[in-house]
């Protein structure tokens, strides 16, 4: 009897450890699904969620720089979408640079996601979809200042 109790207490604390010690760490699910807390400049970035216009965390100042510009037109039965963030340094040199952009539908279903170089002129990605999503959200992620997102209802005239 006391050997199983032993058994068990220790499991119950090996749990307990492997849960503090994921929540320590950011949300695993969100960061696996999404791409948050992957990377700082080529490393060990950590980010819970991403930084949008009104929620900039410590970049305040820094959105005209960094939050996603989505635009949309009908095309057939689809939508072409570009995504595109004004202002931003795309310099190899320091490095600088906007890394990636993805764009998902309001469910979380990447629908297109498009890298960049810090050699790349500008970050603008097109994505043409089959179909008209209700709701847009676009993510970039900056290789100094993490990733942001912005989002847009899909209305067509």
């Amino acid at each position: 009897m006391k050997k199983s109790l032993l058994v068990l207490v220790t499991i119950v604390f090996a749990a307990a450890a492997l849960t503090l010690s994921a929540l320590g760490s950011g949300t695993p699910s969100v960061q696996a699904q999404s791409g948050y807390g992957q990377g700082k400049p080529q490393g060990e970035y950590k980010q819970d969620k991403p930084y949008t216009q009104e929620n900039p965390g410590p970049w305040a100042g820094s959105q005209a720089k960094h939050v996603p510009e989505i635009t949309y037109e009908k095309m057939g039965t689809g939508l072409k979408v570009t995504v595109k963030v004004d202002n931003h340094a795309m310099d190899p040199a320091k490095p600088h640079y906007i890394m990636w952009i993805r764009l998902e539908d309001g469910m979380g279903k990447v629908l297109g996601k498009h890298a960049f170089k810090a050699t790349d002129p500008a970050p603008v990605a097109s994505f043409e979809l089959k179909s008209v999503p209700a709701h847009l959200r676009a993510f970039e992620r900056c290789n100094i200042h993490g990733i942001w997102m912005s989002e847009a209802k899909v209305e067509l005239k």
